[in-house]
């Protein structure tokens, strides 16, 4: 009976993809790269590309690894601050998810020889642990738009017009980790170059449902409750290759490119229909004037099997370093979110149609300076990121400032930030019905990180 009902279900959460995540959407989330890496590198908003020098910055350039001094081995632990407002026919919910983790732990090691003047004269081999995205979410929209539940199936004159409430809720959790292992060469004292192996685990797990109460103006009500939820892993990998240039002592220039990441993904969800008597997930409605409730299968699962390719990522980078004194920074990257992809293409022909028409390529820029007095230092950065769907608004571009600091005792390293991003959205938790607006949403991101690095 599942495999009969596939292509229904495929096809609900593409269309339905506000009720749950949809394929297309699940694309992008697994491209953001909403990063909890080192306290420094979020102190300069990740513009690192043509810098190195830092853990993090490896899986931006690779070449990174061999502008390193000395081994050393780092770990971060960030704090995760998400406040998310809805806004639904002028009721406003205001939302707060908190989490705690170890964000960023690795190592490098440098192997120097110091009688080559020319040619390869240091070699570095870097692996490090880092968080690419938190998925943890919990939010709830509440308004009142039109009823949705108005045709009583066992008295065709009753009509529930009378809307009392309308509620969406949505929860999410899970995480993208990502393992980065980075070899590279410095030749002579200007080039370095490097080539990285990214290793992914995604955890996604999401649950959400709408609730409805709603009545005739005589006495009779309803009230529904639909649920639907899902739960998906997968496990990615990609490539990576970049330079850094010294045109000068000060001066640098960078350029590196990650491949796609290549995704094995396995779901389970309730997202389908039994029969054609079945609404997709599962369904409680009780009729005041018509008990027991109707009800569907609680247990009813769906497992499907496919492949996700994520777009591509080229950055340019360019920096000033003033000596000892400081530096400043920019990061240019693009995505081609139109390479978002799909597998099998028989069962993901209209997706992958859907993610043409309404993705686009994207851009973001990221700028960073840091400034030190003796062991002290103090940074700060600045981003922009264009947002990849087609229809959206100038605040659903995400930009994001940070603040940190930082201070050498020698042996080790202790490196904080405060970083914040922000953006609009719509979600649509009733896509079937043309005629109900979307909800609106404000995120504010705050993250405070603590890095310590250890030299070797």
């Amino acid at each position: 009976m599942k495999k009969i009902f596939l292509t229904l279900s495929l096809l609900a959460v593409f269309t339905m993809n506000a009720q749950v995540l949809g394929y297309s959407d699940f694309g992008v989330l697994l491209t953001n790269e909403n990063n909890q890496g080192t306290a420094r590198s979020m102190a300069l908003k990740g513009a690192f590309g043509s810098l190195g020098g830092d853990l993090n910055a490896i899986s931006i350039n690779p070449a990174g690894a061999a502008v390193f001094n000395n081994s050393s081995a780092s770990f971060t632990l960030a704090y995760d601050r998400l406040d998310l407002q809805t806004d639904f026919y002028g009721n406003r919910n205001d939302n707060t998810t908190d989490s705690f983790n170890l964000s960023q732990a690795g190592g490098i090691l440098l192997f120097d020889d110091d009688d080559f003047t020319e040619g390869i004269n240091r070699i570095s081999l870097s692996l490090n642990y880092e968080i690419v995205n938190n998925f943890k979410n919990n939010w709830i929209a509440s308004g009142i738009s039109e009823p949705t539940w108005t045709e009583d199936p066992s008295d065709n004159t009753i009509h529930y017009t009378n809307l009392e409430d309308q509620t969406y809720k949505n929860f999410t959790s899970g995480k993208n980790a990502k393992l980065n292992f980075a070899l590279a060469a410095r030749f002579n004292e200007n080039l370095f170059l490097g080539v990285a192996l990214n290793s992914y685990n995604v955890e996604f797990n999401e649950e959400s449902s709408r609730h409805e109460l709603a009545n005739d103006g005589n006495s009779n009500s309803v009230d529904a409750l639909e649920k639907f939820w899902q739960k998906v892993t997968a496990d990615g990998f990609s490539l990576g290759v970049g330079f850094i240039y010294r045109m000068t002592q000060n001066f640098r220039l960078g350029l590196s490119y990650y491949s796609p990441v290549w995704y094995e993904v396995y779901e389970e969800s309730n997202i389908f229909a039994e029969d054609d008597s079945d609404y997709v997930g599962y369904y409680n409605v009780l009729y005041s004037n018509d008990p027991p409730a109707y009800e569907n299968n609680k247990d009813k699962i769906l497992t499907y099997e496919y492949n996700l390719r994520t777009p591509s990522k080229t950055t340019a980078s360019i920096s000033y370093v003033f000596g000892k004194s400081g530096l400043i920074s920019a990061d240019f990257s693009r995505k081609n979110y139109k390479g978002i992809h799909l597998n099998p293409k028989p069962d993901f022909t209209d997706e992958n149609s859907n993610i043409n028409s309404f993705l686009q390529n994207t851009y973001k820029v990221q700028l960073g300076t840091e400034w030190r007095i003796k062991s002290f230092s103090v940074r700060g950065g600045y981003s922009y990121e264009k947002t990849p769907f087609i229809n959206s608004i100038a605040s659903d571009n995400p930009t994001g400032y940070a603040l940190g600091a930082g201070y050498n005792f020698g042996d080790f390293i202790i490196d904080l930030v405060y970083d914040h991003t922000e953006q609009t959205d719509l979600y649509d938790f009733y896509p079937e019905f043309n005629t109900i607006n979307a909800a609106n949403l404000t995120k504010n991101n705050d993250k405070i990180m603590a890095t310590l690095t250890i030299k070797l």
